[in-house]
């Protein structure tokens, strides 16, 4: 009898994506005997990779087919432009990063096929409400005989003097805790935890229908600078919603709690599409000072003015919305390839988004005539080519603001913390020299 032979189509394959990394399965050792899998994995630009790690069991190889990796094997480093191979025997520590401007794409292969299901068991950690920590990561990992190099001293684990002076806010690998905390006056919450406790003061990042992981990898970026809290809005991911908890307003008021029950001052609440309109929702309502600053990706909440229209993904259909969400198409998620477990975890997500967003989808008609009350600084910052929420929108809804900065973001979609991360953390740094910490006080 002949063997199968496997054939993967452009864009086949199966997609696991783990926040700051997307990994396409192209051979789980099913056709090899287990011999040999192969994966591709694409790292959006300026992003850390795991911890320096061994392999006991198995060999890797990288491939770099586009953009330039850093690889770091103990204190030694590496720089990787396209169509360089890499190849780690087992027991070599070693660990990689994209520290370019373009996304990173390599093709990599384990001889035998061990470490493919090592990917999958991170997706199901992940959509079981486990958080990306190293302690969990490292869990994981013994599974496949692989351990982290405690002592290592690579510029991946910490970032050098040059790196932080020519980068001072990098985004960084998802390393957080997570827990559920309970509100007197509203629902529970599960949030993510990053960085470090500063006397009180914190930033708090909101999703919109993408989920917390669309926010964890920039809040991990962010911890570098401050304490990063990033809640799961109730019903998403699986955490449950109560009945009397349907609206943008009751997720500003339990976040607001959230804020009272954590003491926490001075808060910048960084909101990315719905979690925009959730943010602005709050500083209305914020009669005991706690937020000191609003920074606004994609937002939606106001009315767009004809013919400007926000998008809805429920009507779009996923393919197309990958495509109106995502300037670069390497970073667009492949709807064929997910598992049915994730499609029922994205179906359940976009249901509790149009419970929150209501009808008319994602805007309150009487919003705009209120955010004048707002008076803390704003930063909205809008993708170019955005085709979820038009770039003239954001412009008018940081006109909608007395204090407002709006700055345009090139070669990004609806998500410029995303794509590039780079540009929106430098952005947010002159915001806060600036606004929040003028020269001279």
């Amino acid at each position: 009898m002949t063997p199968d032979v496997s054939v993967v189509a452009p864009g086949g394959g199966e997609v696991i994506d783990l926040g700051q990394a997307r990994i396409r399965i192209l051979e789980d050792g099913t056709t090899t005997a287990h011999r040999l899998g192969i994966a591709e994995i694409t790292i959006p630009a300026h992003t850390q990779g795991p911890p320096q790690h061994r392999h006991a069991q198995h060999d890797e190889g990288f491939y770099v087919v586009s953009g330039t990796a850093r690889f770091t094997v103990g204190r030694d480093v590496h720089e990787a432009p396209a169509g360089t191979l890499v190849m780690v025997p087992p027991g070599a520590p070693h660990t990689f990063a994209n520290p370019g401007d373009q996304p990173l794409v390599m093709i990599n292969t384990f001889t035998p096929d061990l470490y493919v299901q090592y990917f999958r068991d991170l997706r199901d950690m992940i959509t079981g409400g486990r958080a990306m920590t190293a302690q969990n990561i490292a869990e994981v990992m013994d599974r496949y005989a692989t351990t982290a190099v405690p002592d290592a001293d690579g510029p991946l684990a910490t970032p050098t003097i040059e790196q932080k002076e020519a980068n001072p806010m990098t985004v960084s690998a998802p390393t957080g805790t997570t827990r559920t905390i309970e509100l007197h006056h509203g629902p529970s919450v599960t949030v993510q935890e990053f960085g470090e406790h500063r006397h009180g003061t914190g930033v708090l990042m909101l999703h919109g229908g993408a989920g917390p992981r669309s926010m964890a990898g920039f809040a991990a970026g962010m911890s570098q600078h401050a304490h990063v809290l990033v809640p799961t809005h109730p019903g998403f991911d699986g955490t449950p919603r109560p009945e009397g908890t349907d609206t943008v307003a009751d997720l500003a008021c339990a976040y607001l709690d959230l804020l009272d029950e954590l003491g926490l001052d001075e808060v910048m609440v960084v909101g990315s599409s719905a979690g925009g309109w959730i943010a602005a929702e709050m500083a209305l309502r914020d009669n005991r000072g706690r937020i000191s600053a609003l920074v606004l990706l994609g937002a939606t909440g106001i009315t767009p003015e004809p013919p400007l229209a926000i998008a809805d993904p429920a009507d779009l259909g996923p393919v197309r919305t990958g495509e109106l969400a995502f300037h670069n198409p390497d970073l667009r998620p492949n709807p064929a390839a997910l598992s049915d477990q994730q499609k029922a975890a994205m179906a359940a997500n976009r249901r509790t988004l149009a419970v929150y967003a209501g009808d008319p989808f994602c805007h309150d008609p009487k919003l705009r005539g209120r955010l004048h009350r707002v008076g803390v600084p704003v930063l909205v910052l809008a993708g170019e080519q955005d085709g979820i929420v038009p770039l003239e929108y954001e412009r008018a809804l940081a006109d909608s603001f007395p204090r407002a900065t709006f700055r345009p973001i090139p070669e990004a979609g609806h998500f410029p913390h995303l794509e590039q991360p780079d540009a929106v953390f430098g952005a947010i740094g002159d915001f806060v020299a600036t606004e929040l910490k003028p020269e001279g006080n």
